[in-house]
């Protein structure tokens, strides 16, 4: 079982990599955003907070990653005698697949906000079918969260 969760050590270590990359790219659009804000107007303002917005909601999505990845492969501290833990050592992976749902959803309303408030010609088909993909998380999201809440209380 230590061998199976050390095999995920690779993956956080890449996850931590894009993370960075992340990171860089928020910057670079900060910089940018900067720079360019003299000749900007309202809808060019509200798309570069709106990509900061959304780099910002990316990042966090890898950290959640990797910190579900790290509670898995580091076991929980020993608690002395006769106090509680402060780690279970389970992690709970409902709330992470609720939060990253959330997360998915949060970028993919960003993504979708972005082109409705750019400027250039949309084509009909592929902002419904864009906007039916965020629906289809918002719901996947919402039956999660219900079935984890049903689950819970059996147990």
């Amino acid at each position: 079982r230590l061998a199976s969760r050390w095999s995920l050590a690779p993956l956080a270590l890449g996850l931590a990599a894009a993370l960075l990359i992340v990171m860089v790219q928020f910057f670079r659009e900060l910089v940018h955003a900067i720079t360019g804000f003299a000749e900007m107007d309202d809808s060019a303002v509200m798309i570069a907070v709106l990509k900061l917005v959304d780099l910002a909601l990316i990042a966090n999505l890898v950290v959640m990653i990797v910190g579900a990845a790290v509670e898995i492969l580091v076991p929980g501290t020993v608690a002395p005698e006769g106090e509680p833990s402060d780690r279970s050592g389970d992690v709970a992976f409902g709330l992470v697949e609720l939060k990253l749902f959330a997360s998915i959803s949060a970028i993919a309303a960003i993504y979708l906000l972005e082109r409705f408030i750019n400027v250039h010609p949309v084509d009909k088909t592929e902002l419904f079918w864009e906007i039916l993909i965020l629906l289809t998380f918002v719901a996947s999201g919402v039956l999660l969260a219900l079935t984890d809440r049903l689950t819970a209380d059996r147990h």
